[in-house]
């Protein structure tokens, strides 16, 4: 599909990308990089310590964010050649709404703690990283917004980034921000991918931009009635979806995340970095600041000088005296001696494991030992936590399970709407199972031990189980 309905944006500089070439700013976008707020996201790593089992993986969140900001700008002018936008959207009106979304895209992630996603725990209770940005944008970045793009205001960012939502006929401009194909995860599959050196992460970006499109709801799908008490067309909720033409472009990237977890984030030596990491944290965060929590959201000036330097300088120092600093530090990590299937599931699986990880435990007592079950129970499409709807299913979940997947527009009936799952047989199977994977670790001495006992123990309580539930039967 030919981009063909264009407009004018001033942009003053370029920055050389590895994952999507050239990216263009124009003079606001650049104020708000050169902020020393938005330079911290330099020293947050995007993958934590992943970069000590894939070398390269030292990208961090200020290019991911660049990388967020561009292709958000690239999914709306591939929208704008959509009917529905250009008949339905002023030229100045849309040009306002993709500088808001790129706005958006670039200011996401300003919230992030230390080594990103890891630092989570470490929140005060109920907060997240998201609120952090919102409250960031709003002390630091409130002045540059209103100087460089008086006709959007400020509230308007913070509400897509927190709710998604600026009305039912700009629902997709949330969706391109947080939903199922959204911006973010077009960009980390790549960049994590390139970084890392593997190719798990691939997918036909072009092919996806070349076929999205907004999806308004069918009116008698939802029920809504007019004035009249009659069912409209369309709802007025217009979805963010693709044409019948990237069913298997979606298919890849679905796949390309589920490998990506499989493989990258939930690797067994990123598993035992990230707990080692966490407590540190929480050791470092008691002794500078005498509280187990990052700084709060009134003390933002706190929270932004605490980066992945501040605390691997923290580390350097003090592994000799912490040991998770020196576990850390000397790559002194305990070694997995046993591992489930990753789609391990059902009462008698259940029953094996929780046997065995009692077990695990009284026998190695004495040694070192860790068990992650950090992995249970997610969905093995990470894109929607939803699983495809059966036919006896009442109609009003059928319509709620339809408005989360990832809409299908038929490319020759437009009004024919599904969610993927009718549509792709690999999306449908591989919805059916979680991933669910529970690692056992030890230290390197007792590896070997450790590793056989487990698969002996494992097979031994494995039999008893069977025999209980052939006993059932």
């Amino acid at each position: 599909m030919q981009n063909s309905k264009r407009y004018e944006v001033k942009f003053i500089l370029q920055i050389r990308d590895p994952i999507h070439g050239m990216i263009e700013l124009n003079e606001g976008e650049k104020a708000i990089i050169d902020h020393e707020a938005f330079q911290r996201l330099r020293n947050i790593h995007q993958l934590a310590l992943t970069y000590k089992i894939y070398p390269g993986a030292v990208h961090t969140r200020f290019e991911h964010s660049i990388g967020v900001m561009h292709l958000a700008g690239k999914m709306m002018d591939s929208l704008y050649a959509r009917p529905i936008i250009y008949n339905n959207f002023s030229k100045e009106e849309f040009k306002r709404l993709k500088q808001l979304v790129r706005l958006a895209g670039l200011l996401h992630d300003l919230g992030h703690g230390p080594f990103s996603h890891v630092s989570e725990e470490i929140f005060e209770k109920g907060l997240k990283h998201e609120a952090y940005s919102v409250a960031i944008i709003k002390q630091y970045f409130t002045p540059i917004i209103q100087k460089y793009f008086s006709n959007i205001k400020v509230e308007e960012i913070i509400v897509l980034l927190s709710k998604g939502y600026l009305g039912p006929d700009k629902l997709f401009l949330g969706k391109i921000i947080d939903g199922e194909l959204d911006a973010d995860k077009l960009d980390y599959l790549l960049r994590d991918s390139y970084y890392c050196g593997v190719k798990y992460g691939k997918y036909d970006l072009d092919r996806i931009l070349d076929t999205i499109t907004v999806i308004p709801m069918p009116e008698s799908s939802s029920g809504i009635e007019n004035d009249n008490g009659l069912e409209n067309e369309v709802t007025g909720l217009w979805m963010l979806g693709i044409d019948s033409d990237g069913i298997q472009a979606v298919e890849e990237l679905i796949f390309a995340r589920y490998w990506m977890f499989i493989q990258v984030y939930f690797h067994k030596t990123r598993r035992i970095y990230d707990y080692y990491l966490s407590n540190f944290l929480k050791d470092f965060l008691k002794e500078k600041y005498n509280t187990e929590y990052l700084p709060d959201l009134k003390n933002l000036d706190k929270f932004i000088e605490i980066d992945d330097c501040a605390i691997l300088e923290a580390i350097k120092e003090m592994r000799n005296k912490n040991e998770w600093a020196r576990r850390i530090f000397y790559r002194d990590h305990l070694s997995e001696v046993f591992v489930t299937s990753p789609h391990h599931m059902g009462l008698e699986s259940y029953m094996t494991i929780k046997e065995l990880k009692k077990k695990f435990e009284k026998e190695f007592k004495n040694a070192t030992c860790y068990i992650d079950e950090k992995a249970r129970k997610l969905p093995t499409n990470p894109f929607f936590s939803i699983k495809s709807y059966e036919e006896e299913e009442n109609e009003a979940k059928k319509i709620d399970k339809l408005m989360a997947s990832i809409l299908v527009q038929d490319k020759h009936e437009p009004k024919q709407i599904s969610p993927i799952f009718d549509v792709s047989l690999p999306i449908k199977l591989l919805s059916q199972k979680n991933i669910n994977i529970i690692r056992f670790y030890t230290d390197k001495e007792n590896k070997d031990i450790a590793s056989k006992w487990c698969s002996d123990q494992y097979r031994q309580i494995q039999s008893k189980v069977l025999k209980i539930k052939d006993g059932w039967n």
